[in-house]
C-alpha cells in the first residue's frame, strides 16, 4: 500500500501538479492501518478534498485521475483501485488528520467514530467484522451509544434512507 501511495506521489510530480492533492482515505485502508483487523483491502476509497465533484472534472481532477491510472497500469491494478465513489454517499467528514504527507499528495484520515458511523449507515454484511472491531476499540457496547455516534454525522433523513434502525437492531 505504501508503495502505491509513493508511486501516486511520483506520478503527480511528473504531471506538475500545482499543490499537494489532499485526499481522505476511508474503509479498508483505515481498518488495515489503524485497527489491523484485516490483512488487505481490494481498493482504496477516498474523498478528494480539493475537487469534490469528479463527475464534472476540472484540470486538477483530470491530472489526479491520470496519475491514478498510471499507477494502475504500472502495478497491473484495476482502474478503480483508488476511487471516490463513496464520496457521493457519505455525510459531512468532520475532523480529519494528516496521516501520510508526501510532496504532491497529502493523505488524511477521519476519526474512528466517523468510520464506525459510515459502516453502520452502509448496513452491509461484509462490514460486520469491521463494525465489531470499531465498537470494541471505541467502547461502543449499546445501541444507544452507536445511535449517538451516528447522530453526530448523519441527520435523521439520511439515517432513514440507510435503514439504520434495521442495522442497529441486528447488531445490538
Amino acid at each position: 500500500m505504501e508503495r502505491l501511495f509513493q508511486a501516486l506521489d511520483e506520478q503527480l510530480a511528473n504531471r506538475r501538479i500545482k499543490k499537494p492533492v489532499r485526499i481522505v482515505v476511508l474503509g479498508g485502508v483505515y481498518m488495515l492501518f489503524f485497527l489491523g483487523n484485516r490483512a488487505s483491502t481490494h481498493d482504496i476509497d477516498i474523498v478528494p478534498l480539493d475537487f469534490p465533484d469528479s463527475m464534472q472534472p476540472n484540470q486538477e481532477t483530470k491530472i489526479f485521475r491520470s496519475a491514478v491510472n498510471a499507477v494502475a497500469k504500472t502495478y497491473r491494478l484495476k482502474r478503480d483501485w483508488m476511487n471516490d465513489v463513496a464520496a457521493a454517499f457519505i455525510p459531512e467528514l468532520g475532523t480529519v488528520t494528516l496521516w501520510r504527507p508526501y510532496a504532491n499528495l497529502h493523505i488524511y484520515v477521519p476519526e474512528a467514530e466517523y468510520i464506525l458511523a459510515l459502516k453502520l449507515l452502509s448496513g452491509r454484511k461484509k462490514d460486520a467484522e469491521d463494525i465489531a472491531a470499531l465498537c470494541e476499540q471505541l467502547g461502543v457496547h449499546t445501541r444507544d451509544h452507536a445511535q449517538m455516534l451516528v447522530d453526530r454525522y448523519a441527520d435523521q433523513r439520511w439515517q432513514q434512507e440507510c435503514l439504520l434502525d434495521t442495522t442497529l437492531d441486528a447488531l445490538f
